[in-house]
């Protein structure tokens, strides 16, 4: 019985130290454990006394670790997240609805254009669930949790992992209706280099993209150039010039006009580690993420190409890229050709 209280207290000695390096001092961390700063000082003696070794300097600005204290940290990291899951399997599991957050990361332009579009009903039916979606566009302010779902363009074996197919993102060239009868619609790839185009960076490292693409966008003046789906998809809606999109987006928006061929598609994948597909928070989302990119009613979501001139057919009445029973209504076009409200987003559609 010792040994068993003995190492609940140096579980909880853990837990202060963990505190004290997140928060970058020892009454910050009082505050946030909700205790007093004695009792962080004397858990933090206890420990660096048990292992023989100084975790932290302090100094008058709060404390900066030592080298065995950033060791310390690493795991110490590991073992609050894993008692957080811990606590979240055990909420799933009693609960009659899903509880808790999912972090899933995507490209902003998925993110953006695809998946919140479609979130209303996903979080209407699961009260109880929320969503932390990681776009990627900041790097140096991620969420808080690691992802636990992803979806990856082209993604490689990982083992433990879950790799599955949902979706192929078929690109071309796209221009709106209204520019095109502006500034002419181009009759080949040598007259589309007269128009303006919008470059999206993350383009160029499409390794099955045939050779004709990268050639294409050296030569093409690029009026604007960014690493933002978003920004690309706006330009083009705006009149700017012509980009290399997903036919997905004509089904969103109908103004938009394919010029040429498209190019072999980008297989993208559900990627998340096996063991943690059970959780009832985890398998609702992986289902709604099914019904988003479900093929059968979404033939731009095909291996095989279907041009965007035959999407009407599929579209009806139903938000193009929206589960069942998740359709929006908006003034910007009629019911057979309604599209989910433009937000910003991360580099990738």
């Amino acid at each position: 019985m010792k040994e068993v209280v003995r190492h609940r207290s140096d579980l909880s000695d853990l837990h202060v130290f963990y505190a004290v390096a997140v928060c970058g001092g020892l009454n910050a961390a009082a505050r946030s454990l909700r205790v007093d700063p004695s009792t962080v000082s004397r858990a933090l003696d206890q420990l660096e006394a048990r292992l023989n070794t100084r975790l932290v300097r302090r100094t008058a600005q709060g404390v900066v670790l030592t080298k065995a204290g950033e060791m310390a940290l690493a795991r110490v990291r590991t073992i609050e997240s894993q008692i957080e899951e811990m606590e979240r399997e055990v909420l799933d599991s009693e609960a009659t609805s899903p509880i808790g957050a999912v972090t899933l990361s995507c490209s902003d332009g998925v993110g953006a254009y695809l998946l919140t579009p479609a979130l209303t009903h996903l979080l209407r039916e699961n009260p109880k669930l929320d969503l932390r979606l990681d776009c990627g566009l900041w790097p140096n302010n991620p969420l808080e949790a690691d992802a636990e779902i992803a979806l990856v363009f082209n993604a490689e074996p990982v083992p433990g992992y879950v790799s599955r197919p949902v979706a192929y993102f078929h690109y071309g060239l796209f221009g709106t209706q209204s520019f095109f009868e502006l500034y002419g619609m181009p009759q080949s790839p040598e007259e589309a280099l007269r128009h303006p185009f919008l470059h999206h960076t993350a383009q160029k490292l499409t390794a099955n993209m045939p050779r004709k693409v990268p050639a294409f966008q050296d030569l093409a003046r690029r009026r604007v150039e960014t690493n933002s789906s978003a920004a690309v998809v706006e330009g083009v809606l705006a009149g700017i010039g012509i980009a290399g999109m997903p036919t997905v987006l004509a089904s969103l928006y109908p103004e938009l006009v394919m010029v040429g061929d498209a190019v072999e598609p980008l297989e993208l994948s559900l990627v998340y580690h096996r063991d943690i597909e059970r959780i009832p928070r985890i398998k609702v989302v992986l289902k709604w993420l099914e019904a988003v990119f479900d093929q059968k009613t979404k033939p731009w979501y095909r291996r095989e190409f279907v041009p965007p001139h035959e999407f009407a057919a599929f579209t009806g009445a139903q938000a193009p890229n929206l589960p069942l029973g998740a359709g929006k209504v908006t003034e910007r076009a009629p019911a057979e050709t309604q599209a989910p409200k433009r937000r910003i987003a991360t580099s990738g559609t």
